[in-house]
């Protein structure tokens, strides 16, 4: 009895450090399974439901999983809000996943192996304490989600896109890799705690500004956003639903995390991030009054609330940055979770119907319940309790004016308002809107199936698919009710769960 014991002791998380690397070992796995499913005869859909079993067994696994897990000389330190990332990434990824095997249309192998490696390197991004790991997961997270983009080969918009975001974050990529290069020869090494050491000067401010720059650019914050609308616009919402939230989050760890350990000693970095935040708070708002395709609309918001996070992250950057720094990042991670959680929900209920604020129209009638679940999730962006955003929001905004930025908390506020009305457009166009004549489909929805048609039909010359699954409304269903259980029960447990992260 107690060799069995010992034997099942040895395999559980809290005993066994290298358990949490269970999950992205797994997915890798997944991603390899997929790119030769049609090799081993196995249906285009199969992949994205082996996909998502690992992901929700990877969530359980890395919730039971214990904190403080210090790996490879710390380079991976798996602290209680790393795991929670780990974890919220998990169920966003189970969530997409369900999705694609209830409604994906053609080459979903293809699309499963890419999100699981974009997985597998957020999991590991959201642990990194060591500038090569940083970077090394995070170009793991995001250079899938190009192809995402893109993933439509006969699509012009999505490969224009594509194109505009592998660019830019090739070049981001190497500012990032310039700035961490300088500060391994000033400090000697490449390891957070030790760049905390370092004296302020012009080249280690340098090195600083490089990085900044760069987790800007991946982040979409203003002023290097302008590659997110149009990429968002050209691909399909099924793929930017995924492309827009999971390397998203994973990145909003990771500036919260270095700007705390390494900014300590750089009085530039909270006018930085200060400045950044009002700039992605503005512009993104505004920006977003005006746009008619539902993509563009989530691209904009997206950078309003990168603004948010970055406001309270300038609270861990300042004079007093200690003693904000532990509910900053907690603060940073829930709102993170209640932000794409809604994002990834509107985007799969668009996917059903189409990109334009339009093609919504008459979904109350048509889809009473997907339109019921948009409805919970945009009033969740906008910040109503007792959805997620309303208590992430006054979080980030309690923490932020205690810090002292009481002109900013109120910029944001102003900045909440305002966005509500493009928010209720989504809203109005569901539940009053008329849709249009049945022989006039939108633009959008022709264009979206005429690109899929060739891969549609390559996928049906083959003898394992020789027809394109149906949609299984049960498989949507879940995959929505998924998103929607973490943006009613982080708002419900909000307060719960930061004091246990705190």
């Amino acid at each position: 009895m107690s060799t069995i014991a010992t034997i099942t002791t040895s395999f559980l998380p809290p005993f066994n450090g290298y358990a949490v690397l269970v999950a992205p070992a797994l997915l890798i796995l997944v991603a390899f399974f997929s790119l030769f499913a049609d090799k081993l005869h196995v249906p285009d859909r199969a992949a994205a439901v082996v996909a998502a079993v690992v992901a929700a067994v990877g969530a359980c696994w890395m919730a039971l999983g214990a904190d403080n897990v210090i790996l490879f000389g710390y380079q991976l330190v798996y602290t209680g809000d790393a795991r929670f990332a780990a974890t919220a990434i998990l169920v966003l990824a189970c969530a997409w996943f369900v999705w694609t095997a209830a409604a994906g249309t053609g080459r979903t192998r293809e699309a499963t192996a890419l999100a699981a490696l974009s997985v597998s390197g957020a999991v590991l991004a959201v642990a990194a304490l060591d500038l090569i790991v940083m970077l090394l997961a995070l170009e793991l997270t995001s250079m899938p989600a190009y192809v995402l983009i893109g993933y439509r080969r006969y699509r012009i918009q999505g490969l224009e896109g594509a194109l505009k975001y592998f660019l830019l974050s090739v070049l981001t990529s190497l500012f990032m890799i310039y700035g961490a290069s300088m500060l391994f020869g000033l400090a000697g090494s490449t390891h957070f705690a030790e760049l905390r050491a370092l004296t302020q000067s012009p080249l280690s401010l340098l090195a600083f500004v490089l990085l900044i720059i760069g987790l800007f650019a991946k982040l979409s914050a203003a002023p290097f956003h302008w590659w997110a609308p149009d990429a968002y616009a050209g691909s399909e919402p099924w793929t930017v639903s995924f492309a827009a939230t999971v390397p998203k989050f994973a990145g909003i760890l990771v500036i919260v995390r270095l700007i705390q350990l390494v900014s300590t000693g750089f009085s530039l970095a909270q006018s930085l991030l200060l400045i950044g935040a009002v700039a992605s708070m503005v512009v993104g708002t505004f920006a977003a009054l005006t746009q008619s395709d539902t993509r563009r609309l989530l691209a904009y918001s997206g950078v309003v609330n990168v603004g948010y996070i970055l406001l309270v992250v300038a609270a861990s950057a300042g004079p007093d940055g200690a003693t904000y720094s532990t509910i900053a990042l907690v603060s940073s991670v829930v709102y993170a979770l209640a932000y794409t959680a809604a994002t990834m929900g509107v985007l799969l209920v668009a996917s059903g119907e189409g990109g334009r604020l339009s093609d919504l129209a008459g979904l109350s009638k048509r889809r009473p319940a997907a339109a019921w679940c948009l409805a919970l999730f945009v009033l969740s962006l906008i910040g109503v309790p007792p959805l997620a955003g309303f208590f992430g929001k006054l979080e980030l905004f309690m923490t932020a004016w205690a810090a002292g930025q009481q002109v900013f908390v109120v910029i944001a506020t102003v900045v909440t308002v305002v966005s509500a009305f493009y928010y209720m457009r989504l809203i109005k166009a569901a539940f009053f809107d008329e849709p249009e004549r049945q022989v006039a489909a939108s633009e959008d929805s022709a264009e979206d199936t005429a690109d899929v048609a060739p891969d549609v039909a390559a996928d049906s010359a083959a003898p394992e698919t020789p027809t394109p699954a149906p949609t299984s409304r049960v498989g949507v269903g879940v995959a929505l009710g998924i998103l929607l259980a973490v943006t009613l029960l982080l708002g419900v447990l909000s307060g719960p769960i930061i004091t246990w992260l705190t």
